[in-house]
């Protein structure tokens, strides 16, 4: 790109659409939230009704996740169709497929419901911060990437306030929530011919659809991306152009850079995949917590995966990404250790906050890196490669692990105790190969690495 063209590419000031269009976006990182949350706290009842064994559910997460992976497929399209088209198919295919959740019967149809869902939400998620990253002033993005980050955490609060209202356990009385997805859920199983079967977790996941529905609808206001455009009219990508850029990320070009963020990611991981899946399992059956026990701890522990967003956000632009990203890598590692090894109600208050925090600001450096190291005419790629396939093949294969050694292991903490090393390794990747983009616009991080070398 000419430096006429960065100059008219990159954003001098805040105005009225980069405030709408964090809007837009910020419903994407909030609902990859929401629907992570909503899988972890409706786990021990869709096993219940599904007939899911404890060791069987790492293996039915692992293939869920597996739509993480992909989604790389969609990150490939949105560097020769653009973002905005892609954002808008994203949404359509996540409302279909997980509002289709509440009406399976097997477990085969919940794996893969979930699967295409997650598919679909990570794609929108991962193009949210693409979009961020090309259209806020350089001074402005490493903060502006933390809060949109920060709205995934948001979500998970919410749902940890709403899910004892409609998860309700044995014996609870009815309330108009619950009754109304209640509803939804019979109604639609009779018009189907299906058995009619009103268990709570159903309700949760047919009265997401709601909110999706409006979100479709103002994402119409939406522009492309000033960055994509001019690269398109430069060099409009083909087909045949889009294929060889398939390869281009691992390139020796930029390959080192690849590298160096498949391996943070799968570090953060190794040990992301497991907790996610596993603690509600274990606060419910092991440590015998209620629903709302379970929501308030997750509810104020996500409070502080908030703060470490905006912790993280600030330290990035001030004191750089490596020495941010590193801290919170060892933090996070001590912290999820002491949540599955503190068995009290005040250690998992206590724990969750801290595991929640720094991963909270960990991950939002790690995305800051992954949005910030390649090209415009390969960064939706090069993202896809890191952060959607290559970087996620822990968070499907951990879960199974897991599952597998909680028996041998004797009990779930030992089992998390063998990945809780994963934050302290990427922490040393980052001092010894990743490198210091503060302050760079996205055209002087190339020309940087550029002169400098690969990370």
């Amino acid at each position: 790109m000419s430096q006429a063209s960065t100059q008219n590419v990159e954003a001098t000031r805040l105005d009225g659409y980069l405030v709408f269009l964090f809007f837009l976006l910020s419903t994407a990182t909030l609902f990859d939230g929401f629907d992570n949350a909503m899988q972890s706290f409706a786990a021990p009842d869709v096993r219940a009704t599904l007939g899911i064994t404890r060791e069987q559910w790492g293996f039915v997460s692992g293939a869920i996740r597996a739509g993480v992976m992909l989604s790389f497929v969609f990150m490939l399209t949105a560097d020769r169709l653009g973002r905005r088209t892609l954002l808008m198919m994203t949404v359509v295919g996540f409302t279909v497929f997980n509002t289709a959740t509440a009406f399976v019967t097997t477990p085969t149809q919940f794996v893969l419901c979930q699967m295409l869902a997650r598919l679909f939400l990570t794609a929108e998620y991962s193009l949210a911060i693409i979009v961020v990253g090309e259209e806020y002033p350089a001074r402005l993005r490493g903060r502006s990437i933390a809060i949109l980050t920060s709205l995934a955490t948001v979500g998970v609060m919410v749902m940890a306030k709403v899910q004892p209202y409609v998860l309700l356990d044995e014996g609870d009385p009815s309330n108009w929530l619950h009754g109304l997805g209640v509803a939804m859920v019979t109604g639609v199983q009779a018009a189907l011919g299906f058995d009619a079967d009103d268990s709570s977790w159903r309700a949760l996941y047919v009265l997401s659809a709601f909110p999706l529905i409006l979100v479709l609808f103002l994402r119409l206001g939406m522009r492309e991306t000033r960055r994509f455009s001019a690269v398109e009219q430069d060099a409009p990508a083909g087909l045949r152009e889009m294929l060889r850029r398939v390869g281009e990320p691992w390139s020796p070009r930029y390959r080192r850079r690849t590298l160096i963020v498949t391996l943070l990611w799968n570090c953060v991981h190794l040990v992301t995949g497991p907790s996610v899946v596993y603690w509600v399992i274990f606060a419910r059956e092991d440590l015998g917590l209620t629903t709302a026990n379970v929501g308030d701890i997750v509810f104020w522990g996500y409070g502080g995966g908030v703060l470490g967003h905006f912790v993280a956000g600030y330290l990035i632009d001030r004191l750089g990404r490596k020495w941010t990203c590193s801290a919170f890598y060892v933090a996070a590692g001590i912290s999820i250790y002491l949540l599955y090894h503190v068995p009290t109600l005040s250690g998992q208050y206590i724990w969750m906050f801290c595991t929640v925090f720094s991963f909270g600001a960990a991950i939002t450096a790690t995305h800051v890196y992954a949005s910030e190291l390649f090209p415009t005419e390969i960064r939706a790629t090069g993202y896809g490669w890191t952060t959607n396939l290559a970087g996620r093949v822990t968070e499907v294969i951990t879960p199974m692990v897991i599952g597998l050694l909680i028996a041998p292991l004797g009990g779930i903490p030992a089992a998390i105790a063998v990945v809780a090393v994963g934050p302290i390794l990427g922490a040393l990747l980052v001092l010894r190969y990743a490198p210091e983009t503060k302050g760079m616009t996205l055209e002087e991080v190339q020309a940087h690495l550029a002169t400098d070398g690969d990370p």
